[in-house]
């Protein structure tokens, strides 16, 4: 029996290596696919392509593809080939084959190639994730939601909410150096919480409102829940096949049951509110209206994007204010002479009149672009124009924002912060695919207003309020933190604050 035991091993070392080795000879051919092409490309590593640093919790996604934007771009590549693990994706350089993916052969890269299974995870059904006729369906009904009409419709709703973040402020800024994102998030927990579900979440009374803790669980993924995501981005088909559910189980079930809950009672009750909800639940009475987990899917991306992009661009504004007190006061004083123009109060029209304000942010999001990254999907073979490569269909596309609006070419010292740059004459100037922290062309975000209502709303009540300075227990310079999806730092961004 010794031998059969022997022989046993034998054989599993010898298939094991076979299988190793089969892999890895798999694993060359496949990272020869843009040299066959005759397409420059970045060397990868057996298994992870080019995405080593991102397994290995090193770097974000984000931050990788910048890395390999600026290598191919010091290079001189106008465009390169890289690898997701097996997978080969297509990253344009050159800003004029980036205009026509994004906008002028649209119809080729008209979907951002996430895996979507709303029977297993209904959340995913979203705008931002949905493909062809299905995103163009929901689009078509959510691009009323966002007109100024609307936008004026929810501003008292992210007003009231000011003067709460304001009250807290108040309550807090004596007691030593602040944490600024503490406060940030609970702003726009409590402004989306409202304007997306109609409910008062009370976030500066508790701590641990739910909708915080659920929203900073998609935004602060465990390892495994890290690895289902790259799962989902570069083996969508195998996602699949063992359907299994990228957003986590629990993060589905309070949402959903928020949603349902929070229209019923409406129903029950005979409650309408200027709110994003309202909308979606009006939608719902169409024809061929929206389903719940339709609308359930839109509210929860709404409060997503509404929650940790906007609070992480103003977490990064009064970093650099604190910084630059030049410019601290130079939007101060904006603020302070566009408040009193309008009768001591913050208004709608007021808030469009602050054009520095809207320098600053641009700056900000230059950047700190809250998506580091573009993705798309080949829908059809796509011949490059001024080039021998054809796409294929399927073929995945990365656009580093990140890269891009750092680039010294469009941005000379990109790390210095430089409203002027963002002066309308200049802006004018500006090649538009430099700069693109809301996507651009038929994609682009659908929530941007809203999206710089909040974000000046917020801003405003606390410059006129108050002062800030870089405490000692923000380590400088900002190193950003791998784990979560969007640009964060490691470690808090504590500040000084006085009264003004």
């Amino acid at each position: 029996m010794a031998w059969l035991h022997e022989s046993l091993w034998v054989n599993a070392i010898a298939v094991f290596t076979i299988a190793v080795v089969g892999f890895v000879m798999y694993c060359k051919w496949v990272y020869k696919y843009w040299e066959r092409l005759g397409v420059p490309y970045l060397k990868p590593t057996v298994p992870f392509g080019n995405v080593q640093k991102v397994f290995f919790v090193k770097m974000s996604r984000g931050q990788v593809a910048a890395e390999l934007y600026k290598t191919a771009k010091t290079k001189g590549y106008k465009h390169v080939g890289v690898f997701g693990f097996t997978t080969p994706e297509y990253m344009p350089i050159d800003l004029e084959i980036i205009k026509n993916i994004l906008i002028k052969d649209f119809n080729y890269f008209c979907d951002r190639g996430f895996y979507i299974n709303e029977e297993v995870d209904p959340l995913r059904g979203h705008i931002f994730f949905l493909n062809g006729n299905r995103w163009r369906k929901i689009r078509a009904k959510l691009s009323p939601t966002f007109t100024s009409g609307k936008m004026k419709m929810m501003f008292n709703i992210v007003v009231e909410c000011g003067q709460k973040l304001n009250q807290f402020m108040d309550s807090q800024y004596k007691q030593g150096p602040i944490n600024i994102k503490y406060f940030l998030e609970r702003f726009t927990t409590d402004v989306i919480g409202s304007c997306a579900f109609g409910l008062n979440c009370n976030s500066f009374d508790n701590a641990n409102s739910d909708f915080c803790k659920y929203a900073k669980r998609v935004f602060e993924p465990t390892n495994l829940e890290k690895l289902k995501g790259l799962s989902a981005l570069f083996f969508p088909s195998l996602i699949n096949f063992f359907q299994i559910n990228v957003t986590p189980v629990d993060v589905s079930d309070f949402f959903l049951s928020t949603v349902r809950n929070t229209i019923e009672y409406r129903k029950t009750n005979n409650v309408v509110r200027n709110d994003f909800l309202q909308i979606l639940i009006d939608l719902m009475q169409d024809e061929s209206g929206l389903t719940i987990n339709e609308v359930s899917a839109q509210a929860f991306v709404f409060f997503l994007a509404g929650f940790e992009t906007s609070s992480n661009v103003m977490m990064f504004c009064l970093f650099e204010l604190a910084l630059n007190q030049e410019i601290q006061e130079k939007l101060r004083e904006e603020v302070n002479v566009v408040i009193k123009r309008y009768g001591q109060a913050l208004t709608y029209d007021g808030l469009n009149d602050m054009v520095y304000m809207r320098q600053v942010l641009d700056e900000v999001m230059r950047k700190y672009p809250p998506a580091s990254i573009l993705n798309r999907v080949c829908t059809m073979d796509y011949k490059v124009p001024n080039t021998n490569l054809t796409l294929k269909k399927n073929t995945r596309v990365t656009i580093s924002l990140l890269g891009i609006q750092n680039d010294p070419e469009y941005f000379p010292e990109p790390e210095k912060f430089d409203p002027e740059r963002f002066l309308p004459e200049k802006k004018e100037k500006l090649n538009q695919f430099c700069y693109m922290p809301f996507g651009e062309g038929p994609r682009l975000c659908i929530g941007l207003r809203f999206a710089f209502l909040q974000m000046k709303i917020g801003l405003a009540v606390l410059l006129k309020n108050y002062k800030f300075s870089i405490n000692q227990k923000t380590q400088l310079p900002l190193k950003m933190n791998p784990k979560p999806l969007v640009l964060t730092p490691i470690g808090s961004i504590w500040l000084n604050v006085e009264k003004v």
